[in-house]
């Protein structure tokens, strides 16, 4: 009986070490689907970011073609930010 009882008691040894485990996995899976989310969301910033400077980079070049002086230009530049800026807008909102 003494070598069941020993058989049984390795069993349950072995069965709470592996709920120990799974708890401990679960906990890092969980950790790691939430820095996943984060890096989406962080991801999806930059490439936001990376769009709008790539527009606004167009933009200051056509504004540079189209005017040739520097008073112009200046105003020029000025008013492509405007619309950089009211375009961003659009797109946060569109976003959300």
């Amino acid at each position: 009986m003494s070598e069941l009882q020993t058989i049984v008691t390795g069993i349950a040894g072995k069965v709470r070490e592996l709920a120990d485990r799974q708890e401990s996995l679960a906990g890092e899976n969980a950790r790691l689907a939430r820095q996943n989310v984060e890096l989406a969301t962080e991801l999806a910033a930059q490439k936001n970011a990376n769009s709008a400077l790539s527009e606004q980079n167009k933009l200051a070049k056509i504004a540079r073609s189209v005017s040739p002086d520097g008073e112009d230009r200046t105003e020029e530049r000025k008013r492509l930010n405007d619309l950089v800026r009211e375009i961003d807008k659009c797109i946060a909102l569109l976003n959300n």
